[in-house]
């Protein structure tokens, strides 16, 4: 096996230069909300294989997207 000639450790040594040489940086801005809908008034079934998300009904998918726009979270995803 070949070693390269030029070893790049010089660019992990700290903070700034590793966020300088980074090739993906998230924000909020690329974030997708997915959202379940299931029919009914006042549905809200937790979904057993994602902790922390839920089936909702029309009235708590609206209230749900709205606090996802005031959180700034550009898009949401509906499933159902």
């Amino acid at each position: 096996m070949l070693f390269p000639d030029y070893r790049p450790r010089r660019l992990r040594q700290n903070d700034a230069f590793r966020r300088m040489m980074r090739e993906t940086r998230l924000s909020v801005d690329d974030f997708i909300f997915p959202l379940f809908a299931i029919k009914g008034k006042g549905v809200k079934n937790p979904i057993d294989s994602m902790p922390g998300h839920y089936q909702l009904s029309i009235d708590n998918l609206i209230k749900t997207a709205k606090k996802a726009y005031e959180l700034r979270i550009p898009a949401i995803m509906l499933f159902g």
